[in-house]
């Protein structure tokens, strides 16, 4: 017992149980590289228990100065809860104009064609000469100014809908305007000569 034949599997002599245990050892260690040397500033922990947590007034004994303190830490928690109840209460209203905006950019990222206002009928609709020819009947949309809608004014008009998108400002030069022939003359080329 406890001696084994040499040359068989298994054998083993009885000086090398103790040599295969620090063998163990070391092939269970292995090289572990150091902690990175920090280069700059420490990095400052977020988080909510961070946020929440207050600072630390220095003068333990009641006094003036601590007092003063404790004073403006009050305030600032004061005025970041009415920070945080302003935020929840227009979030909604944000959203709600962030939709109209999308909507609207929809709207003026379609197709667009020119023309001149000729008339106003109401606030809501005008009739409307196309550059092509004919004039139409028009529907004014809600977010275009309409304290500078005024007939002879361009437009800018959807394509599809044919209602007024925008007013275009009058950046062409007025005597090309007075070229435009917006009713045809009476007279023929054979009464002129």
């Amino acid at each position: 017992m406890g001696q084994g034949q040499s040359g068989l599997p298994g054998a083993q002599p009885p000086g090398d149980k103790a040599q295969q245990e620090k063998d163990k050892e070391k092939k269970a260690k292995k090289y572990e590289a150091p902690p990175p040397a920090r280069v700059g500033r420490r990095k400052k922990k977020r988080g909510p228990e961070v946020a929440a947590k207050l600072p630390t007034v220095t003068p333990n004994a009641r006094c003036r100065l601590r007092y003063m303190k404790l004073l403006r830490i009050k305030d600032y928690l004061l005025m970041e809860e009415e920070f945080i109840t302003n935020q929840e209460r227009l979030k909604p209203h944000e959203e709600k104009t962030q939709e109209e905006r999308s909507k609207v950019d929809d709207l003026r990222g379609s197709p667009m064609g020119v023309g001149t206002l000729e008339e106003l009928i109401d606030d809501n609709h005008g009739i409307v000469s196309s550059s092509v020819g004919p004039e139409y009947y028009v529907n004014i949309l809600s977010f275009v100014d309409k304290d500078q809608l005024e007939p002879g004014s361009s437009v800018l008009m959807h394509n599809k809908v044919l209602s007024i998108v925008r007013i275009l400002q009058d950046e062409v030069d007025p005597l090309v305007s007075v070229m435009k022939v917006e009713k045809a003359p009476l007279e023929s080329y054979a009464d002129i000569g």
